[in-house]
């Protein structure tokens, strides 16, 4: 399973972005989904990389079935920068410690 979590909010988010934020289930920061790991919700979490952190999870991290929105606490310690990659030391994108964020986000 993938959990994706919102990390940017609505100001000056293209209304194509918004769109497939509102069909992911992330309407607001701090929202997060479980989703199955296909092609079609891969492509969308990648066209909105640039607002969501998204990774594998185990299933026992967070309390919710496929497709149901979880609203969540800000992460103790913060989020690493919002407006850069996780590869760049940022918050956004695909991370390999999704399973540590969420614990943080409880």
């Amino acid at each position: 399973m993938i959990a994706a979590v919102r990390v940017r909010g609505p100001v000056d988010v293209d209304e194509d972005i918004e769109n497939t934020l509102q069909t992911l289930g992330l309407d607001t920061r701090n929202q997060a989904v479980m989703l199955e790991e296909e092609d079609t919700t891969m492509g969308m979490l990648k066209k909105v990389k640039d607002y969501v952190t998204y990774g594998e999870v185990d299933s026992d991290v967070l309390d919710a079935e496929e497709g149901e929105t979880v609203s969540l606490s800000p992460p103790s310690g913060g989020f690493a920068d919002t407006k850069q990659n996780t590869g760049q030391g940022g918050a956004l994108g695909h991370r390999q410690d999704m399973d540590e964020l969420l614990r943080r986000m409880r």
